[in-house]
Formats: structure tokens, sequence, C-alpha cells
């Protein structure tokens, strides 16, 4: 007899990660993280959906220059290292990293303005084989 391989503990093994959201470092954590947020979404998480729309409202209200967005589109949107965004830009990386320092000092500050505070999310640390198949 063949013997068959379960991973019983698979579906509680998740990844949580705390967004302090009034401050430039917490903003850039969740733009680098918002892929798997809205990976999320499909999984019945309506927490990472109120997310996502709360930043798209935040970047929209952020007052952000066409160049901040573009950075911020490029780097977390198309996931992009900040080089690869300087060539599509024809900037700097140095010119990117500060675009997009700009840009994540302004998202924090709306943030801010909505007293929003910390956000926490939680994400399954790997794939189960039914969804893999």
């Amino acid at each position: 007899m063949g013997k068959v391989k379960v991973d019983i503990e698979s579906k509680g093994r998740t990844y949580t990660q705390r967004y302090c959201l009034d401050d430039s470092a917490g903003v850039k954590k969740l733009l680098r993280d918002r892929h798997a947020i809205s990976a999320a979404r499909f999984s019945g998480d309506t927490a990472a959906s109120d997310i996502l729309i709360d930043l798209a409202g935040a970047i929209s209200s952020a007052g952000l220059s066409e160049r901040q967005t573009e950075a911020v589109a490029l780097v977390s949107g198309f996931d992009l290292t900040q080089k690869e965004a300087a060539a599509v830009m024809g900037n700097s990386r140095e010119a990117v990293a500060k675009l997009y320092e700009e840009a994540a000092v302004k998202i924090a500050e709306v943030y801010k303005r909505w007293e929003y505070g910390e956000v926490i999310a939680e994400y399954p640390l790997e794939d189960t084989e039914e969804e893999a198949a």
C-alpha cells in the first residue's frame, strides 16, 4: 500500500503583518505587500478588500505628482525594482527612490488625517496542494 501525505496543519499557518500607517515605513510595507493582500480577497477576506479600497483612496487623496504616482505604480504595482523603474522613467535609481519616499510620506499624511492607525493582515504561508493543482 502507498502512503498519502496530508498536511492537516497547512490551513493554520499564516504570516501576520502589522502596518503602522502613520509613517512612511508602514505605508511602504503596505505597498510592498499589496499583491498578497489582493490575493487574500479571493479567499473571502473582506478586510483585505477594505485595506485595498482605503489604500486607493489614500493614494488618490495624497496629492501625488505625476512622477510620484508613476514611481509608486511601477515599484508597487508592477513589482519593478527601483533600478528597473528608473530605466522606464528615464531617471536614476536615486531619483526614483526619492520620488517613492516622498509619495509614501504624502500617503502616510492622509492616513494620519484619517486617524487610521494600524492594520493587521494575515496571509497563508504556502499554497495547499489543492490550490496548486
